[in-house]
This record gives C-alpha cells, sequence and structure tokens, in this order.
C-alpha cells in the first residue's frame, strides 16, 4: 500500500440525515480522493443531530481512524497537519438574505480588500436574524458600486459607494452546538462546518445551470434540499421534511411490517422501472435468524411501489416548483442528487409521469474512482472538495491585497492603524 504524507490533505466529514461519510483528500494540484468511508445509521446521531454525545464522538472517531487506515495501512492515529471541514446535511439548515451600503462622504476612493471587508461584516451586524439562528457561512452574491449593481468583484474600482448583498446560511443554533460539541469533546480542531445547500451545487451544477435558471433537488433519506441557481447566483434554498425515507414508511404500512424490513425490502426490490414483468416471482418481505418469510408476488409490490413513488415525487416537484415560481425562476433545468435519486429508472419514471427533463447530479473536477464519482448520495460531501478548491480561493481573494505593491501598503496601513 502506498504511504501518504498527510500534511497537506484534508479531511471531509459529512453528517447527513442516515448516514456518516469521510473523505481523505490531497489538494495539491486538483481534488485527489484518498480515501473514503461510509458509516449508515451512525450511533449518537439522529437524523443528522447529536442524540448522544459520547456515542456520536464514538462514531466520528471511529470514521477518522478507518481513512487514515486506508491511506497509510496500519495508521490511526490524528495528525495535527490535516485540515478538518464539516458538511451538515440536516432538515434544520435555513438561508437568508440580507443587503447594505457603506458611503465615503464627499471624495471618491478606489476600493481596497478593506472596504470589502468593512461593508460585509457591517451588513452580518445588521442583519436580523431569528435569536435561535447560528450562522454557518456567509457568502457575498454581489456588489453595488455607486448605481451598479450585480458586480462580482469590485476591488479597484474607484466609488463613493459599495454595497453588498449577502446569502447567511444557518442552522438551530443549539443543534449546532451540540455537533460542534462532538469534535471539541474528540479535540479535533475545524476549519468550517458548511451546509449541504452550499457544497453540494459546487460539485454538481455546469455553467449553463447556474448562469441561465437551474434547480438542484437533492433527495437524502429524511430531507429534501431545493436550491435555486440564476444568474451564477444562488438565489434561495428550502428544506422540505420529507426524503426516499417515505418509501420505507410506505412499505412498512403496506405489508404490515417494521421500519428494518421495510428497508432492507426498498434496499433489495425498489425500483422506478415502470415497464418491468415478473410473472409469478415471489419476494420475501421478513427476515429473521438468516430465514426469509412472509413472501408476496414481485409484480404486486413493484405495482405498489410505483404508486407510492409517484405520490412521493409529486409532492416533492409541487413543493419545488411553487419555490421556484416564488422566487420568479422559470423554466429551470432541473437536476437531481442524492441517494434518493439512485433507484434504477428514476429519470425514465419523471418524465413518462411528470413530463419532466432532466438529469442526475454527479460530481465533477475531482480525481476520484469513477464510482465514486457517480454516486449521488456522495455529492454533498464531494462539494466541499471542489468548494474548497475552487469557490473558497475565489472568495477568499476580495478579502486580499494584489499584487506587491497593494500587499505593502496595505501592510503598511495595518501597522499604522495598529500603533497610531
Amino acid at each position: 500500500m502506498l504511504r501518504y504524507d498527510l500534511a497537506e490533505s484534508e479531511m471531509v466529514i459529512y453528517i447527513g440525515t442516515h448516514k456518516l461519510v469521510g473523505i481523505l483528500a490531497s489538494m495539491t494540484v486538483e481534488p485527489k480522493l484518498l480515501a473514503h468511508s461510509v458509516r449508515f445509521y451512525p450511533e449518537g446521531f439522529n437524523n443528522g443531530l447529536v442524540a448522544n454525545l459520547e456515542r456520536a464522538m464514538y462514531s466520528i472517531e471511529s470514521l477518522i481512524q478507518t481513512l487514515l487506515s486506508q491511506v497509510n495501512s496500519g495508521v490511526s492515529k490524528w495528525h495535527p497537519g490535516i485540515s478538518v471541514y464539516v458538511v451538515l446535511g440536516n432538515a434544520k439548515l435555513k438561508t437568508f438574505s440580507f443587503a447594505s451600503s457603506l458611503c465615503f462622504q464627499g471624495f471618491q476612493k478606489t476600493i481596497a480588500p478593506s472596504d470589502v471587508s468593512s461593508v460585509i461584516d457591517q451588513t452580518k451586524s445588521v442583519a436580523t436574524l431569528p435569536l435561535s439562528e447560528h450562522v454557518l457561512q456567509t457568502l457575498p452574491i454581489s456588489f453595488i458600486v455607486n448605481d451598479l449593481e450585480d458586480i462580482r468583484d469590485p476591488l479597484g474600482l474607484e466609488a463613493q459607494r459599495i454595497g453588498v448583498r449577502l446569502k447567511i446560511f444557518t442552522m438551530s443554533f443549539h443543534d449546532f452546538k451540540n455537533i460542534s460539541k462532538v469534535f471539541e469533546t474528540a479535540e479535533i480542531e475545524v476549519q468550517g462546518y458548511y451546509p449541504k445547500t452550499l457544497t453540494a451545487s459546487s460539485a454538481i451544477l455546469n455553467k449553463q445551470e447556474r448562469d441561465e435558471g437551474g434547480i438542484l433537488i437533492d433527495i437524502s433519506h429524511h430531507a429534501t434540499f431545493i436550491i435555486l441557481w440564476k444568474k451564477n447566483e444562488i438565489i434561495n434554498t428550502k428544506v422540505l421534511e420529507i426524503g426516499d425515507r417515505y418509501l420505507i414508511d410506505q412499505i412498512g404500512k403496506e405489508w404490515e411490517i417494521d421500519y428494518q424490513d421495510a428497508d432492507r425490502v426498498k434496499d433489495r426490490f425498489g425500483s422506478l422501472e415502470m415497464n418491468l414483468t415478473f410473472g409469478d416471482e415471489l419476494i420475501p418481505l421478513l427476515m429473521r435468524d438468516g430465514k426469509e418469510s412472509l413472501q408476496v408476488h414481485r409484480q404486486t409490490f413493484h405495482q405498489k411501489f410505483l404508486e407510492h413513488a409517484k405520490c412521493w415525487l409529486e409532492m416533492i416537484l409541487r413543493e419545488a416548483g411553487q419555490f421556484a415560481s416564488e422566487e420568479r425562476l422559470y423554466h429551470p433545468r432541473y437536476v437531481f442528487t442524492g441517494s434518493g435519486s439512485s433507484m434504477d429508472g428514476f429519470l425514465e419514471f419523471l418524465q413518462k409521469q411528470f413530463m419532466l427533463e432532466g438529469r442526475i447530479g454527479h460530481a465533477r473536477r475531482i480525481e476520484a474512482a469513477q464510482d465514486v464519482l457517480v454516486n449521488p448520495a456522495l455529492a454533498g460531501a464531494l462539494g466541499m472538495l471542489s468548494w474548497i478548491a475552487y469557490e473558497e480561493t475565489e472568495r477568499n481573494n476580495l478579502y486580499q491585497p494584489r499584487g506587491f505593491f497593494r500587499k505593502t501598503l496595505a501592510n503598511a496601513r495595518d501597522w499604522f492603524s495598529t500603533y497610531f
């Protein structure tokens, strides 16, 4: 097994509604996946939130040890040089929009990184967020310079006024504190906590979908995340507390079996292919002590499953369409991802039942095995690598002086303001 220097690597921990995903990657040139691991129904977590601190910490530590041992055989000790990013995918995620501006009274000035930071800090300070919310990330969408709107990069422009439009991504304060406490107790320093609604787009959407209008529908186990894009910016996000667990619950009710059995049956026999015929084939609904029982005709099961799936997707598409209409996003391109979109026949079912064309979103711009890249259930975690490599750099450039002279001047200003 190859051994890697972990000092320059990045680790992503994704906490979803029914799984943990761990990713270890090298970022020297472009994101290169070194190891990954998935844990379903992790101990200590419930629907992406902490239910038991000690068990949740054990689940995280065990996941990390697995990643490290995959990269360097027999090595499970934490390396302090690894940067850790946490992606959150739970139903408590929200997005808010705020704007404000700064005026330079009586004179024009060249906009510097400090001015960008000042107007962003001011907008954050006047943002009337609910007291129950904790800010995960703040994203400047565009700037206003004098009376000119939709400026992406205001640095170097002459202006008497600079304004900014911000997207502020939040989640419930108390739920976030419990998640952060898991990492603090495990003595793992986290570089940042990111909502899945931000990272998934980075890995999946192409330029046309971002610019001309795209709607990303990320169907996870317990929630569906709707992300709207237009003019190369996030318009808004919404979280529905309905995921592919709905289908498991319907199987349980239909055939009077418990959740674990229904989950197993969906995984083995659930399909959205509409033209399948099974004749007199029987399938088991129960498994006890290694023995299968309570058989039903597969054709009957399949027809019932398609009926439930139509109702399920109808609810999601109705909410998504209404949300897009409210935000004045008309005729968007539809992209689907998440575990709920990985069933056989998903796109054909959409087209035949709802006359809707779309595509399954897979991670791009990442070096990894093909089976990892095409797995829509990993898109949110892989998106963090895309964000670090491409989006984060572009955002940080707004806060950094450019060129030797500007950096020297900025340092001189900082020194002067500090001592005088």
